[in-house]
């Protein structure tokens, strides 16, 4: 019976936002249109007949679908592969999917040879060839960016062969990544058939490719935070076992801190992660010794961040960013009030509207305030951090007041600048850059030198980030919103929900990837390089869902932990 409720609160709550909530905020028109209804009754209908199938039927039919011929026929095919794999064995499966990943990439690498120069290449590469102040962008991945383009510069005859130099380490970093995801999935005893979808999807999906070659902080990021999750789901799972493997100790601080490193929420994900854990299994550690290992191994990747952006940040005179960074959605939240209120706003309002947010009358939103319901950057840009700085908590009690009395408008503003990452409809900043920016808006001309010139490949590649030909199609448009990674972490947690040690086995490994969703819906804008790293992290569902190694039993874990009191 309980399944049968959520299936159909599920796809009622799907169907109101997808039919009725989202096309209201996308069009900014929150009046209810009676063409509302036809869409919201099918969508209702389907998902709740889908969500049946899945939560329930299916489950319930699981005998019947086992000794059907389609799932014969599946079962002896991954049969086959699980043996041909297995005589390969692990490591040297590694490196196959590491080749093949990084071979699939080869064409658009050459094809838009030295990267992709998009998104914040401007500012960053003005500081790698002057002075790294400020950690706005990361300044390890900055100072990358420095060496990479000095030494091509110095040692290749110009700045961009040493981006090109830079876009293929970047490439190495994250194919390699992507086979130890993959890997890891066949040792948690995955059917073998989807590991295989895994390797090749990782090669094959245009987004990957192109964000292989683009030089931004998430992909780096992105490559650390999979090799990150890797080791966390161990811990999670077996962590007597991970840390009997002695190299563990090493690799995961390293890791750690360069996922830390090169985003700067990436320590929030690695605290959410452990902080949550620990309150999950507070109950079930009876015996704390076992774990002692494990406290130093978790706390020196949070010891060498607050060493690297503290006491190093200062000798190197450089500055955190500045805190309108964080505050996306307060920032929306006040400029839509500002925007569409503005003549019920008392005196003292006005004033600490103005006290706080630029009223320069050359922008184009009356009264004067710049503000684009779904991307935060432009009022972002009005925000005064220094008048913040003076006072956090009178900002916040102000923020807090107007909130109380403009409640729908703060609702409508989170809405609106989250659009993308829980209504599927929405494309809005979905696509992945193609074109770098013009050549002389860098502080030394930075070109595309081409060594690739196949018109079909460069066509397939660029209508697939740019055209919305391919948004436009239902079903196939939700693999390039944000929205679909959301629902389908949604889904997988309620599916594993059935397991009865979900809050202690199944839901510490859905953390790292609720953090990441939690962190996107802080940010800027809902684009889909925001939800790209939720994406790669996605298969490590599987273990929560369908993994036959998903945790050590007791047994083993008092076995191990008996050798090791005898070693001491």
């Amino acid at each position: 019976m309980a399944k049968r409720i959520i299936a159909v609160v599920l796809a009622l709550v799907y169907s109101v936002l997808y039919a009725i909530v989202g096309p209201m905020i996308e069009s900014q028109d929150l009046s209810f249109k009676r063409a509302y209804i036809l869409p919201f009754t099918i969508c209702l209908v389907l998902g709740i007949i889908f969500n049946l199938l899945i939560f329930s039927i299916i489950p319930n039919k699981k005998a019947v679908i086992q000794n059907s011929r389609i799932f014969q026929s599946i079962s002896k095919a991954d049969k086959h592969i699980t043996k041909l794999l297995d005589s390969i064995g692990n490591r040297r499966f590694l490196f196959i999917t590491w080749g093949f990943i990084l071979l699939a990439w080869i064409p658009v690498y050459l094809m838009v040879y030295p990267g992709v120069l998009s998104y914040d290449t401007l500012s960053q590469t003005g500081s790698a060839l002057a002075t790294i102040s400020s950690n706005h962008h990361p300044v390890l991945h900055t100072w990358l960016i420095r060496v990479f383009m000095r030494f091509g510069e110095r040692m290749l005859g110009g700045y961009e062969y040493g981006i090109g130099v830079y876009s293929l380490v970047q490439m190495i970093v994250l194919s390699y990544a992507l086979a130890r995801l993959t890997v890891y999935l066949k040792k948690k005893k995955i059917a073998s058939i989807i590991v295989l979808i895994v390797a090749i999807g990782s090669a094959l999906w245009f987004e990957n490719a192109m964000l292989s070659v683009t030089m931004t902080k998430d992909v780096f990021h992105s490559a650390f935070l999979l090799l990150f999750v890797c080791h966390y789901t161990d811990i999670v799972s077996e962590p007597m076992e991970y840390v009997t493997k002695k190299s563990n100790l090493f690799i995961f601080p390293v890791v750690s801190f360069l996922m830390c490193a090169f985003r700067n929420n990436g320590i929030h994900i690695f605290i959410f992660c452990f902080a949550i854990l620990l309150i999950l299994r507070i109950k079930s550690i009876k015996n704390i010794k076992k774990y002692l290992i494990l406290i130093p191994v978790v706390l020196i990747p949070i010891v060498l961040f607050e060493i690297y952006s503290g006491p190093f940040f200062k000798v190197m005179g450089i500055q955190q960013g500045e805190v309108r960074e964080t505050l996306c959605v307060p920032i929306q939240q006040l400029q839509r009030v500002a925007v569409t209120r503005a003549d019920e706003l008392t005196e003292e309002q006005t004033d600490l509207m103005n006290y706080y947010i630029d009223n320069l009358n050359w922008r184009e939103w009356k009264p004067g305030r710049e503000y684009d319901p779904f991307f935060a950057d432009p009022a972002k840009s009005s925000f005064y951090s220094a008048h913040y700085d003076e006072n956090p908590v009178a900002f916040w009690r102000f923020y807090l007041k107007t909130g109380k009395q403009f409640t729908k408008d703060y609702v409508v503003a989170f809405l609106s600048n989250t659009l993308g990452y829980w209504y599927p409809g929405y494309y809005g900043y979905s696509y992945v850059m193609y074109d770098n920016y013009d050549p002389e808006l860098f502080v030394v001309p930075l070109e595309r030198k081409a060594v690739l010139n196949a018109e079909a490949i460069t066509n397939f590649y660029k209508s697939m980030c740019l055209s919305d030909r391919w948004r436009d199609i239902y079903v196939v448009r939700l693999f390039f919103v944000p929205g679909f990674s959301a629902w389908l972490l949604i889904y997988s947690i309620i599916i594993a929900w059935k397991d009865k040690r979900f809050i202690t086995k199944k839901l510490p490994m859905f953390l790292p990837m609720i953090a990441q969703f939690g962190i996107m819906l802080l940010s800027p804008m809902s684009s889909f390089r925001y939800s790209w790293p939720l994406y790669l992290m996605l298969p490590i569902v599987l273990i929560a869902v369908c993994g036959k190694k998903g945790e050590a039993n007791e047994e083993k874990i008092q076995a191990n932990l008996g050798d090791i009191n005898e070693g001491e």
